[in-house]
């Protein structure tokens, strides 16, 4: 048994296509970690979190609360100072009443905070305010959850004694579900205590256990093995041989069956243990022997385990409900006379129980049906690192019961099936069908169009421009781009200036400086008379708060004098910036990762683009014909160039359309050189000319990295070999960038695509 089981294996892991298919799964499970968490706006990136770490590591809890606490107080009163601005800014009665109640409702917060908005100093985790602010109330709120982890377990208990002590539970209505859940409730955490609690940030475990994208990733593995466990032998008809050895019938499932367990766990292992290492490198874990209850959002818990127990747990359980779908899959490979309906049987459980799983309310009567399925059951959070009991005919039944019984169930369902339908053996062979191609081939004339159909078409290469087409665009359509106080001010003032210079407008501009240099002059006096011991601090700050909320804005109003002052020297017009500023990469720079995207997507759609023909041996032939290799070879680079070209506009299209939602830009027809950031670059161009010289060059930079995929698909010949040596020479010097390795920009096409960012 066992070495049939270990001949299982083997077979399917040792063969080569297996190894890179299950290669490819683990990839692009690293790749959507990546992805998933990448920074936004309001979005702080992961290196946030790994600084906070460092910070508290070594802290007693007392510590940690206070310097949560401080870091909370700070970024309020920085929120107030900006919200107090925003107020101000509107030059409305109605926003000057809001502000003066603000500063009411929180006396001297203002003065205290407003030098530290100014200069910035309470950027300490991230780069902008509302990466800061997100970042301080997570923490803030998983603090608050952990610290009362002790009152939270005395309120459960507290509920019981309470419900003793009503008349209506303590008489005929003790038998009711509610008072029996809170009875067995209060039993069930009766065995904890806040001893051992240690704060500390969850990201890092949450986000390697509350993957959805790695389940589905496993379920993909188990499609996988189970098509070369069951399904290739039936195509090939191996099992009428190995039915009629000694140990042909159950010993062969069962070895199937052993093998498919033994895959199943060790992919759970693999994968989870990849999103461990993932995230203990970019965050850090702290104390991973801590009770389960030190990360806030598993405090509902009632198991008394340590992170690192539950982390097992989880895979483990993963693990064995990875097995009960793929054995109930393998019943259906033995029972399938065609090929597709086992995946389809799949893909129809995992699509009923994913809609089960989000339509079905936690709280409804039939919430059983919402976590006893596949879905609901990989969402270990939900078992261990939550709270829950059904209502079973009026009695309370723990969801972690329901859900063990519910995988022993499916797991022995799908063993049963699997050994009865192989034993009986009606289905033993696969009955091949033909089905109608959406694009049928057609015999094309012009040798572009025919080379175009191989390599978009029958290569697959337009559904991977597609989907990462689709990827990209979806990351920058969904990018937020808030408007703080200061662009707010300088939108206004800007699109008011617009165009030329003329009178009003300089007259604006002037009468704008005067009022910031009377501010500045009466908080200087207002300083003086403190010093001089005129006035007591406390009156001179109140006196200040005013002239504050004018030269608040001074920063961005720079911006307009220093548009002004170039155009009275040199001529020009006024323009607002801030949209071009994004579009070309100054500001939110986001080339990187479109970069990054792009060349992945351009060596996964023509790695095979020359070596198709060597795969079949069609070199010879087609070189003996009148067009010969030579005209073939320029067919297919001009179809994969154009494709490129057009794929090269996809992250720059989509980032025009989000940021113009937010940032109006006008003044295509002006000169380049109205834009104050562009002037370095020296080019006498109009804006258009220069966006237009912007996406040539993207462009052009996809150019050369396809030239450079078909050139290596030339040279080896083989499509692995050509999607590796691509990775390498264009993709991981632009990995490595993200990393923070700057040195590696010099190695990448990066200069040339971002130029405008420099």
């Amino acid at each position: 048994m066992l070495w049939l089981t270990g001949f299982e294996l083997r077979r399917i892991w040792c063969r080569r296509s297996f190894l890179l298919g299950f290669g490819a799964l683990l990839v692009l499970n690293v790749f959507l970690l990546w992805y998933a968490n990448l920074p936004g706006e309001e979005k702080p990136g992961l290196s946030s979190y790994k600084t906070v770490q460092r910070e508290i590591a070594g802290m007693s809890e007392p510590e940690k609360g206070e310097w949560i606490h401080e870091r909370k107080e700070t970024m309020d009163g920085v929120t107030l100072v900006q919200e107090v601005l925003m107020l101000q800014a509107g030059d409305h009665e109605m926003g000057e009443m809001f502000a003066e109640q603000a500063l009411e409702a929180a006396p001297g917060v203002f003065e205290r905070y407003y030098d530290t908005y100014q200069n910035g100093t309470y950027l300490e985790w991230t780069d902008s305010f509302w990466q800061e602010r997100a970042l301080t109330d997570e923490l803030y709120e998983e603090w608050v959850k952990t610290a009362g982890y002790g009152e939270y377990l005395r309120s459960v208990q507290e509920n019981q004694n309470i419900l003793g002590g009503i008349g209506i539970f303590a008489g005929e209505g003790e038998e009711s579900f509610s008072s029996r859940n809170i009875r067995k409730s209060a039993a069930d955490y009766e065995k904890l205590t806040p001893e051992g609690i240690s704060w500390m940030p969850g990201r890092a475990v949450t986000h390697s256990m509350e993957n959805m994208g790695t389940d589905l990733i496993m379920l993909l593995s188990v499609f996988f093995f189970v098509g070369y466990l069951i399904l290739e032998e039936k195509r090939k008809g191996l099992f009428f041989i190995t039915r009629s050895t000694r140990e042909g019938l159950c010993r062969n499932i069962a070895a199937k069956l052993t093998a498919l367990m033994s895959h199943c766990m060790l992919t759970a292992f693999l994968l989870y243990g990849v999103n461990l290492l993932y995230f203990g490198l970019a965050v850090g874990f702290g104390d991973l022997n801590a009770p389960l209850q030190s990360v806030a959002a598993y405090r509902e818990s009632s198991l008394p385990v340590s992170i690192l127990e539950y982390i097992g747990l989880s895979i483990l359980t993963k693990g064995f409900v990875l097995f009960g779908f793929g054995a109930v899959l393998t019943a259906f490979s033995v029972m399938a006379e065609r090929q597709a309906l086992p995946y389809m049987a799949g893909m129809l459980i995992v699509g009923v129980s994913y809609l089960l799983y989000r339509i079905v309310p936690a709280v409804s009567n039939y919430n059983p049906l919402k976590y006893m399925n596949l879905t609901g059951l990989l969402k270990t959070e939900h078992l261990y690192g939550g709270y829950l009991n059904f209502n079973w005919f009026g009695r309370p039944v723990s969801r972690l019961s329901l859900a063990w019984m519910t995988i022993f169930i499916l797991a022995a369902a799908g063993i049963t099936a699997g050994i009865r339908l192989f034993v009986r053996g009606e289905n033993f062979y696969l009955k091949k069908r033909r089905f109608l191609s959406l694009w049928p081939f057609r015999p094309h004339a012009g040798l572009p169009r025919h080379e175009g159909y191989k390599i978009l078409t029958g290569n697959r290469a337009a559904i991977i421009l597609l989907a990462f087409g689709i990827l990209i665009g979806w990351r920058e359509l969904g990018q937020k781009l808030p408007v703080g106080v200061q662009e707010q001010y300088y939108q206004d003032i800007m699109l008011t200036l617009e165009g030329g210079i003329n009178s009003e407008k300089e007259e604006l501009i002037l009468a704008e400086e005067a009022r910031y240099q009377e501010a500045f002059a009466q908080i200087q006096k207002i300083d003086e008379a403190v010093d001089a011991g005129e006035l007591n601090e406390n009156a001179g700050e109140s006196m200040k708060i005013k002239w504050y909320a004018v030269t608040a804005f001074y920063p961005a109003f720079s911006r307009v004098w220093q548009q002004y002052q170039y155009i009275t020297e040199n001529g020009g017009r006024f323009l607002y910036d801030t949209g071009y500023l994004y579009l070309l990469g100054q500001k939110n720079n986001p080339f990187t990762v479109n970069l990054l995207l792009l060349v992945c997507g351009v060596i996964m759609a023509f790695g095979n683009g020359m070596s198709m023909e060597n795969l079949a041996g069609a070199w010879n032939l087609l070189g003996a014909t009148r067009r010969g290799k030579s005209s073939i070879i320029i067919g297919k680079t001009t179809v994969c160039v154009t494709a490129s070209a057009i794929f090269a506009l996809v992250p720059f299209v989509s980032r025009f359309y989000s940021v113009r939602g937010v940032f109006p830009m006008h003044g295509l027809a002006f000169s380049a050189a109205d834009i104050p950031y562009c002037r370095q670059f020296g080019l006498a161009l109009p804006v258009w000319g220069l966006l237009a010289l912007h996406i040539l060059s993207q462009m052009l930079t996809l150019t050369a990295v396809v030239i450079g995929v078909l050139l290596i698909s030339y040279w080896r010949k083989e499509p692995v070999q050509t999607w590796l040596f691509g990775v390498l020479l264009f993709a991981v010097p632009l990995a490595l960038k993200l990393l923070g390795f700057s040195a590696a920009e010099a190695f990448s096409l990066y200069p040339l695509y971002a130029w405008t960012a420099a």
